[in-house]
């Protein structure tokens, strides 16, 4: 075959990104001969779109032209971002090779499925018979098939778009092409997120008219920076990507002013402005603080308001202020630019967007003096048979309560797990230091999960907020791991694992596994450490230090740490005929007849009853339920039932007294048959114990908070009702009143209202059916804080080692009591 001709061809948008030419010939016996050249054509679109602006540069906070031109029609989407986003980033910025990345599969051509060869992926069945035959045989050559499957789109895997309609014929693709497209859509969504801008200026769609074009006044951003534009339509005729362009913005000085974060109320503090030139000329500028009745200005005899700023110059001014209104105070620095004296540059005049008046204005926050003391009050209203369910609410302050700083607040909610759902990320204020503080924040995510996953309120941006704790909680936790499989307060700085510390990490790993990755490596060696640290009689030895003795509660003996690692055991999943569990098991009945401590019972009753023994639980509550203190409608326990009970209206309970009452409430709802008459007491229990909440839904520790979240959450999955409408409304002696709607649709969402009356007498009543969390929070400054000093500190310093050879050598000594 020899011979030569030419081809014209047009290339069009459609071609875009690699069309293939193919030629090919067919002769008269039947072959055929072929060859293919691939070419890059311009990645073009059919929408021909462009934005900018007038110039290259503007003043900051100037009013700018945004022109845009598209196809008549089209919605377009402008952003405008910090260009340095981009330095650290060039893969997240919008380009023509993204956009055609996303659609591979878009761009394939193929041809009718009726000349397709035989698919392993077709949903046809097989006989053995046609398996041992083989695959047919075609009469193509191997290289002339292969190239008409490249150019074509000819894929065994994955097959092209429009297959799996036919293999399928409701439209349900495959399990795999479905997974692979969650996935593909998953990764696309993600780095398509405007998160990955942070400084962004504009970020909006727009319409352009029928004649193609569109101006939009935007005012720049008061920083100078280098802002690159970018910009994609959508209109019949198609998609548009415009070039990149970019704005420069610019300002003749910056205004930097520096405040301390709070004060306190009548505290003078150092206020400094700085002033930075950007122009290559002097200027002469003007500083004033605003006036205001917020902050008094003392005034400074050496210091100056006006001063000659010259190019790439600095300048200070200092003010002495004293806050005198509590609060968040908005402080506001004026800089003026004057026309340059003869002192100052001369007489070249400046350019009109550089001269006039510029104000800076910044918070701060003006706190009172004193200890901050909060304080929190819950209510569970339940209205029944259409009566009104109500109780006061006394606002009382101490004598010592500083001035002007009392505040208080009420919190509704139709769910017993609102207030913690709401702060999860801070149910309790501590530190992070630790594997115990750090476990603490992560256990409630899990029982908060638990519940609403239960009670089928869990939608996805609730878990997906919940997993992001969860990852973070777990990642985090690591740290405090070592070697040997367990777990201790600061990890490998601690001499030996702790196993309190490894059991509660391990129950919470086990039941994490559900909502989040954890490596089954983690688990297994912790599991493989309790094991070799069990004592021969079954039960476990108290190994590794507590950061502080209030966190073991009373698990200071070894009957306590069995059960309590009995029960961490079974609630991450572990089987009852495992040699570790059946072990613990038999230590436990060993000695379930001769404990007096009333901690341990409990913690026993709630290992049986997960364990299934209802005789040996039903024996402990027994005993528990003789020991109980009923007040109210409500039950609590505590290990010292005999000290005088508090005259303060706001509860102040041992921490001790929530775990331990905690723990019995789990017991009951753990047993392998739970009656009626269980519920009502769960319902008492449950009852003082919302009453013990903080006000972020959290208790007044660690682990009472971790163990008392997932007894609450525990009774509010049995309790659950999806029937019930309430209406709440709160009343003052004086003129304050409000209403709170809850319903089926809303009892997850938390209503808050400040209360003004203070000191003050509330009502609240509850009319309806269901039940209404009701947390009245009151927060306030006392001169002196009531309770005992817990220790004191005093540091000195010694200059004894300080010498010529050693000029910064000195002794510090710290004297704790």
């Amino acid at each position: 075959l020899k011979g030569s001709f030419s081809i014209p061809l047009t290339f069009t948008a459609d071609l875009s990104p690699s069309p293939s030419l193919v030629v090919y010939s067919i002769f008269p016996n039947g072959g055929v001969t072929a060859d293919s050249i691939r070419l890059d054509v311009a990645l073009c679109f059919q929408n021909q779109v462009k934005v900018g602006f007038p110039g290259k540069e503007a003043q900051a906070g100037s009013a700018v032209q945004l022109q845009l031109q598209a196809a008549p029609g089209s919605l377009c989407a402008v952003q405008a971002v910090d260009g340095n986003m981009f330095s650290t980033r060039p893969d997240r910025e919008l380009t023509s090779q993204m956009v055609y990345g996303l659609f591979p599969a878009a761009y394939q051509r193929g041809y009718p499925p009726q000349v397709e060869e035989h698919s392993d992926r077709c949903a046809q069945p097989q006989s053995l018979s046609s398996l041992l035959r083989g695959r047919p045989q075609h009469s193509f050559q191997p290289d002339i098939f292969n190239l008409f499957r490249t150019v074509y789109g000819w894929q065994d895997s994955p097959l092209p778009f429009w297959w799996d309609s036919l293999l399928f014929p409701s439209g349900v693709p495959s399990t795999e092409d479905q997974r692979i497209n969650e996935e593909q859509s998953q990764f696309t969504t993600h780095r398509r997120s405007h998160h990955y801008f942070p400084e962004t200026w504009i970020w909006n769609m727009y319409s352009v008219g029928s004649n193609g074009s569109r101006n939009v006044s935007v005012t720049a951003p008061a920083a100078a920076a280098e802002w690159k534009v970018k910009m994609f339509c959508l209109a019949g005729r198609g998609f548009g990507l415009a070039p990149a362009t970019s704005l420069r913005t610019v300002q003749p000085f910056f205004v930097d002013v520096t405040l301390p974060y709070s004060v306190i109320l009548g505290e003078t503090f150092l206020m400094k402005a700085t002033v930075f030139s950007y122009l290559q000329q002097c200027m002469q500028i003007q500083v004033a603080l605003a006036k205001s009745s917020d902050f008094q200005v003392e005034p400074c005899q050496t210091c100056r308001d006006k001063e000659c700023l010259c190019a790439e110059e600095s300048k200070t001014f200092l003010w002495n202020v004293t806050a005198v209104q509590l609060g968040t105070l908005n402080i506001s620095v004026r800089t003026e630019v004057l026309d340059p004296t003869s002192r100052c540059g001369g007489r070249k005049p400046l350019p009109a967007a550089v001269r006039g008046r510029h104000t800076l204005t910044k918070p701060l926050l003006v706190q009172p003096e004193g200890v901050l003391v909060e304080k929190s009050y819950s209510s569970l209203l339940c209205p029944r048979g259409g009566n009104v369910a109500e109780e006061p609410v006394s606002l009382r302050l101490p004598d010592n309560v500083v001035k002007a700083s009392a505040r208080a607040s009420i919190s509704i909610t139709g769910d017993l797990m609102g207030m913690a759902l709401q702060n999860l990320d801070h149910l309790v204020q501590l530190p992070h230091g630790c594997g115990e503080q750090n476990m603490v924040l992560f256990a409630p995510v899990v029982y908060v999960l638990q519940y609403l996953e239960k009670t089928r309120q869990l939608s996805p941006e609730i878990k997906d907020r919940a997993a992001g704790f969860l990852r973070n909680g777990y990642q985090t936790q690591l740290l405090y791991k070592h070697r040997d499989g367990s777990y201790s307060f600061f990890g490998q700085k601690d001499g030996e694992g702790n196993t309190w510390l490894t059991a509660f990490v391990l129950k919470n790993f086990g039941q994490a596994r559900k909502y989040i990755y954890i490596d089954d490596k983690n688990i297994q060696d912790a599991l493989r450490w309790l094991e070799q640290n069990q004592l021969p009689s079954g039960c476990f030895a108290t190994k590794g230090n507590f950061f502080h003795s209030s966190l073991k509660g009373s698990m200071d003996d070894e009957v306590s740490l069995g059960a309590y690692v009995a029960a961490a055991l079974l609630e991450m999943g572990l089987p009852l005929q495992v040699s570790l569990m059946q072990t613990t098991l038999r230590c436990l009945q060993k000695v379930v007849h001769n404990i007096s401590n009333i901690y341990t019972e409990a913690l026993l009753a709630y290992a049986f009853a997960l364990a299934g023994d209802y005789e040996t639980t039903q024996e402990l509550l027994y005993k528990l339920e003789e020991q109980a203190i009923k007040s109210g409608g409500q039950i609590h326990w505590s290990p010292k039932p005999s000290s005088p009970a508090s005259t303060d209206f706001w509860p102040g309970t041992q921490s001790v007294d929530i775990e331990l009452t905690a723990y019995v409430l789990l017991a009951y709802l753990s047993k392998p048959r739970v009656h009626a008459g269980d519920m009502t007491t769960a319902a008492a229990i449950a009852a003082w114990l919302t009453r013990q909440q903080n006000a972020y839904g959290g208790f007044a520790s660690t682990q009472d908070t971790a163990v008392a979240v997932q007894a609450l959450a525990r009774y509010a999955a049995r309790a659950f009702s999806t029937s019930g409408q309430a209406v709440l409304r709160v009343r003052s002696q004086r003129a304050f009143g409000k209403a709170f709607q809850v319903s089926r649709q809303r009892r997850l969402l938390v209503q808050q209202a400040a209360l003004v009356e203070i000191p003050g007498q509330l009502l609240l009543q509850a009319h309806g059916s269901g039940c209404v969390l009701a947390q009245t929070v009151l927060r306030y400054h006392e001169l002196s804080p009531r309770t005992p000093v817990t220790f004191t500190l005093r540091v000195s310093t010694e200059l004894n080692n300080c010498s010529q050879e050693n000029p910064r050598l000195l002794t510090v000594r710290i004297l704790a009591r």
